[in-house]
């Protein structure tokens, strides 16, 4: 999966699950994600540039941040 900013947060995350970590260590805002409810709901819909704006983070930083994570060029 090409990590962009229209990808969805939650099939990110099934199919990368230890991009969580990652997410959350950038901003504490992120920690919701560890709630089943809002991961089944919310995450499902929310791109990463809603999340990125969520989180203070400029969205190609933050794109950029899961990219290289996952060994994608930047």
């Amino acid at each position: 999966m090409l990590v962009s900013p229209e990808t969805k947060v939650g099939p990110l995350l099934d199919e990368h699950p230890e991009l969580e970590e990652v997410l959350i260590g950038l901003s504490p805002e992120y920690r919701r994600l560890k709630n089943p409810i809002l991961r089944r709901t919310v995450a499902r819909v929310a791109t990463l540039a809603q999340v990125a704006k969520v989180g203070g983070l400029p969205v190609p930083d933050l794109v950029n941040v899961l990219r290289r994570a996952l060994g994608q060029d930047a």
